[in-house]
């Protein structure tokens, strides 16, 4: 059964960790632009330093490195972040760890050049490696084994070349390791926290989004989405798919007799009522539109949702509510039910639309009743 209400959504944020994952790596690509000015600026200031103290070759083939690890790391990130689908990027996540690693290589490579240096442009580089991490942590911590790699890119050569380093530039470069590695690992957890949180409520207001506020069931949007996913399941797995259109026996004169927050209520226990009915993982039940409610059945021969419809227009009997304006003197409801055995050729929309003329025949054979077809095709 599909079920989206707000109370479910906010109180135990049910999301899939997959698509949550995808969100994740979306992140680390976000808020590029600001990130490529900062390269290029430090960039070109380190390179100026390298060409001044060592040579102007190894500042220019150390600018040009930094700025290829960079590219294809931006690169790789604009082809993800733009596709519909990066869970199909997902399965490949070691690249863009990799991608990572490489751009933080490009700073990390400066940790060659510091025996060369002058005391002022070794501190100057140091605060610039700095700055390199720090700038990427807020895109990066979110998913932490890209924060990683591309820490260890900035890292890692910087500790090989602390042998070669004087005592004063030694001193330096473990202050810096130490005091920036415990603040980043703070940071990282508490950033990382915010995030995700983030996250969890941008997935939870889609979900919400997908909720009718009257009922508390699926909404349309909801509808369209479950239909289509179903159609295209059964259609691979060769199953048949039902599909029922219910509509409320004379609603407009209930509404007319009893007011809108009568009708209102009325919507809401048949929607609860329907519910109730479809409890299988495949059965979703969604408002349609109006006083109408639309219920898919995946892996659903038509036997069987008859008997479902059977269950449903019992259920609302059992209801009771006074409906003087109606021949059964209480609220009823008519159902339209469609079943086919789904191919991708098939025409989704002309399926619901056989669906809306059993509904439509059950109405003028004296609604409280549901009619039935098996669709061979729907092209």
């Amino acid at each position: 059964m599909t079920k989206i209400t707000k109370g479910n959504v906010i109180k135990n944020l049910e999301f899939d960790p997959h698509a949550l994952a995808c969100e994740e790596l979306r992140h680390v690509y976000r808020g590029k632009n600001s990130n490529k000015l900062i390269v290029l600026f430090s960039g070109f200031i380190a390179a100026a330093m390298l060409a001044w103290d060592i040579g102007f070759i190894y500042g220019c083939a150390w600018y040009a490195w930094l700025l290829v690890a960079h590219a294809w790391h931006w690169w790789l990130g604009r082809l993800d972040f733009a596709s519909a689908n990066v869970s199909a990027e997902l399965a490949r996540i070691n690249r863009h760890v990799m991608a990572a690693a490489i751009a933080g290589l490009g700073w990390g490579a400066l940790a060659i050049a510091l025996p060369l240096l002058s005391r002022p442009s070794k501190a100057a580089i140091l605060i610039i490696m700095l700055i390199g991490v720090i700038v990427a942590l807020p895109r990066l911590v979110v998913f932490l084994p890209i924060f990683f790699a591309f820490a260890a890119g900035v890292y890692v050569p910087l500790l090989l070349a602390t042998p070669f380093l004087d005592f004063e530039t030694l001193h330096m470069v473990m202050v810096m390791l130490v005091v920036v590695g415990a603040t980043l690992w703070a940071s990282a957890s508490e950033v990382r926290k915010i995030l995700i949180d983030v996250l969890l409520k941008q997935v939870a207001s889609e979900q919400a989004s997908w909720e009718d506020k009257l009922t508390g069931i699926g909404n349309r949007r909801s509808f369209d989405v479950n239909f289509a996913n179903h159609w295209a399941q059964a259609s691979r797995s060769k199953v048949p798919l039902s599909l029922m259109m219910v509509d409320v026996d004379f609603f407009k004169k209930f509404n007319d007799s009893y007011g809108h927050q009568a009708g209102d209520d009325c919507l809401r226990q048949v929607a609860q009522a329907l519910d109730g009915c479809a409890r299988r993982a495949g059965d979703s039940v969604t408002r349609y539109g109006g006083e109408e409610f639309a219920v898919v059945l995946f892996h659903t021969s038509l036997n069987e949702a008859q008997n479902i419809s059977e269950n449903m227009l019992n259920a609302i009997r059992k209801l009771a509510m006074p409906h003087a304006q109606s021949p059964h003197e209480i609220v009823t409801i008519s159902m339209g039910i469609a079943t086919i055995m789904p191919s991708m050729h098939d025409d989704m929309q002309h399926f619901v639309e056989q669906a809306d003329k059993c509904l439509y025949r059950a109405k003028e054979n004296g609604r409280n009743r549901a009619e039935w077809q098996v669709v061979a095709n729907a092209k």
